[in-house]
């Protein structure tokens, strides 16, 4: 098989299995929306979330990762499995000892704040909401970043199954402390609910590193720890680290940064309407609720990224590393073009639904128990304003690994640090528009992202001296963004007429059901078949491989 068929084939693979993972996600969030609703129970534990999320972008896929599965691949091609495993136990034992060092120094942080930081009674127990979720998720930050660090091990050497598989695990157990445990224990009370929630999240991530161990013995893949740092190959890796470090920080931080402006600059119930800030006293622009629309209108957005193209970019990382250390530009350049080519193209058109149909998914997945239809209004503004940017957001794991893959990081970082404070003086300058609010953070997120994508995709085109840009790759990207216009048109269209339609379909959720499913069913099928009209090549790399030959040569008959 090609390295480009072998990158796709993976990639579908690892979708099936990401489906997997995401359908218990969005059920994990569906209870959560249920039990806790937009308010600032769901707030604190979307905040307390963004800690473990942070160091899983600093130290595990987000930066360990990169920096470790070229290297592993490297030496896994070059000096055989001994030398392999070697590696990965020094690995193992200088990440493991950074985290665990890291964490306490946080913990210690978290106990200073929690004894000496000055608080107004009234925000109190708002504050101490934040801080009890923060402190008591703080393992769960060593465990995720173990388990990408063991997941990236398994897709090296050619098992995609049980990493991809391994976020069902964290998945399964939330969903076990949300819908049972917690209620037994506290029912109808959610301030203490939550405290269960959060713990069953430490517990599922110890449960995700005993999933992998099978896998890792089944592909002979050898556990240890040898303490080396001063090995050649792991100075390397430890010169790496630093800047990949800070180049994902820098987008993780960001995504941090927003998390902690939503929190401070929303009003709780119960509390004054007003605060100030060095002498100057003014209202609060957001209100309680406002990071957890954020955070389902992430979860939305990011269902159809993981499935689809963090599935693509995870199969493409190694392909790029193995070419590049082969030093095979032209196979590189062409396999980077194709990547980002399928990654924009599955962007576009689940941006186009996220645009077209953004009350209607909110509606179905989240408008129950304490989710009211006020919530779904609020968050479904964010969730199409997340939609403009979905295609960079795919775009950029492809571009990032592309960089990795030649071992630069220092250029991502740069851009990163540029667009930043960018990102955050749009993010402090639109949450004041009344028409705004907390959508501020999902059009700064697009319209940065953007920039960035088409920043690194230059300075690529510069490094390795090839042309990802070429003529037919950007007719490509035109006729894909022809067939998206083109759907959201149609379903400008269809879409008052089919819900009304759906409307009289008996049962609530039944109604739902069919006004969703049946307008995204008539979007992709619009979109597909524009596709196929436009001779999208991305198309026929969707299809099995059996099919794809017989399909484009009983095409091209028809269109000859």
């Amino acid at each position: 098989m090609t390295a480009r068929g072998s990158v796709i084939s993976s990639a579908k693979l690892i979708a099936v299995c990401t489906l997997l993972s995401r359908i218990t996600g969005l059920a994990r969030d569906i209870l959560l929306a249920r039990a806790f609703g937009l308010g600032w129970i769901q707030d604190a534990f979307s905040y307390a979330f963004q800690f473990p999320n942070l160091f899983r972008r600093l130290f595990g896929e987000g930066a360990m990762a990169p920096v470790f599965v070229p290297t592993f691949a490297r030496t896994l091609e070059t000096d055989g499995r001994d030398a392999a495993w070697r590696l990965l136990a020094r690995t193992l034992a200088l990440m493991t000892v950074a985290l665990v060092a890291v964490v306490v120094l946080i913990a210690l942080l978290i106990a200073v704040i929690w004894t000496f930081l000055p608080v107004e009674p009234e925000k109190a127990a708002a504050r101490g909401l934040l801080l009890a979720l923060t402190a008591i998720m703080l393992p769960f930050m060593l465990t995720i970043c173990v388990v990408a660090l063991l997941s990236s091990i398994l897709n090296c050497v050619g098992s995609f199954v049980p990493a991809a598989l391994a976020s069902v695990v964290l998945n399964i157990g939330m969903i076990a402390g949300i819908a049972w445990l917690a209620p037994a224990l506290y029912p109808a009370q959610p301030g203490r609910q939550v405290y269960v929630v959060a713990l069953a999240v430490v517990v599922a991530g110890v449960l995700q590193i005993l999933f992998l161990l099978p896998a890792l013995r089944a592909n002979g893949v050898r556990l240890g720890w040898q303490w080396q740092w001063r090995e050649p190959t792991v100075q390397r890796m430890l010169r790496l680290l630093p800047p990949v470090a800070l180049g994902q920080g820098v987008l993780a931080f960001g995504v941090f940064l927003d998390a902690q402006i939503c929190a401070m600059l929303s009003h709780v119930q119960g509390t004054p309407e007003t605060t100030s800030l060095l002498g100057v006293q003014f209202a609060y622009p957001l209100r309680e609720g406002a990071l957890s629309a954020v955070t389902y209108a992430q979860r939305l957005y990011q269902f159809p990224l993981g499935v689809l193209v963090v599935s693509l970019a995870t199969a493409a990382l190694p392909a790029f590393s193995r070419l590049a250390a082969r030093a095979e530009w032209p196979a590189w350049t062409s396999e980077v073009r194709q990547s980002l080519r399928l990654a924009v193209f599955e962007g576009v058109l689940a941006g186009v639904m996220m645009i077209m149909l953004p009350e209607a998914l909110t509606r179905l997945l989240f408008e129950r128990g304490r989710f009211t239809p006020e919530d779904t209004v609020r968050t479904a503004y964010v969730v199409a304003c997340y939609g403009f940017g979905l295609w960079a957001f795919c775009a950029q794991h492809i571009v990032l690994r592309a960089f990795y893959s030649i071992g630069e990081v220092r250029t991502p970082l740069v851009i990163s640090a540029v667009l930043l404070p960018v990102n955050t003086a749009l993010n402090l300058t639109l949450i004041w528009l009344p028409g705004v609010r907390e959508a501020a953070f999902a059009i700064s997120s697009a319209l940065t992202s953007s920039v960035a994508v088409l920043a690194g995709l230059v300075i690529l085109e510069r490094r390795v001296g090839g042309r990802i840009f070429d003529r037919a790759t950007l007719l490509a990207l035109l006729r894909t963004v022809v067939a998206g216009g083109l759907t959201a048109a149609v379903l400008a269209l269809v879409g008052p007429w089919w819900s009304s339609v759906a409307e009289r379909v008996s049962g609530t959720l039944l109604a739902r059901l069919c006004e969703t499913g049946g307008l995204l069913g008539i979007g992709t099928l619009v979109f597909l078949t524009l596709a196929w009209a436009l001779r999208l090549e991305e198309l026929w790399l969707l299809l099995p491989r059996r099919l794809r030959r017989d399909t484009r040569k009983d095409v091209g008959q028809a269109q000859g």
